[in-house]
């Protein structure tokens, strides 16, 4: 795990999300993740709107913490309410590879993003977010925890 050779270039077609929104300093993301995982999914439970995918968390870098955005996939719009509204991805090419090992090892697959991009002849977009999907419920133990990681990539020019 973690070779260049694993990092494929394709298109984020702009999917929904129901989303919750909140800021975070990075060793906090995890729990606040999960309680917006469980804040989004008892939204949509209540409003009868099916998770279509999986559970996503978007990150834009501040100053000194994290702007996330934490929720599921949905197949179309959420009605807002109890701090859960409706989010779009970027449709965006991005380089994506899978991460299969605890949360605190995502560092690596994003380090081999960037080398995968650059094998591809393309470059990362370091003022876009990157998200990630996960595909483990939490009690996956973390050696075998399924994760997907996203970054946008700069235009072909």
């Amino acid at each position: 795990m973690g070779h260049v050779d694993d990092v494929t270039i394709t298109h984020e077609s702009g999917r929904r999300l129901a989303v919750v929104h909140y800021e975070s300093r990075p060793e906090d993301i995890g729990s606040k993740a999960g309680e917006a995982f469980r804040r989004v999914a008892a939204h949509l439970a209540r409003t009868g709107m099916p998770i279509a995918g999986p559970a996503v968390s978007l990150f834009e870098a501040d100053e000194d913490a994290f702007s996330v955005t934490s929720g599921f996939v949905v197949e179309s719009d959420v009605e807002p309410g109890e701090g859960v509204e409706p989010f779009r991805l970027p449709e965006v090419e991005v380089a994506t590879t899978t991460h299969v090992g605890p949360y605190e090892e995502l560092d690596k697959a994003y380090d081999v993003l960037g080398r995968g991009a650059a094998a591809h002849g393309r470059q990362v977009d370091d003022t876009g977010p990157m998200w990630e999907e996960y595909w483990s419920g939490p009690e996956t133990p973390p050696a075998v925890t399924r994760t997907v990681v996203f970054r946008p990539l700069r235009p072909l020019h």
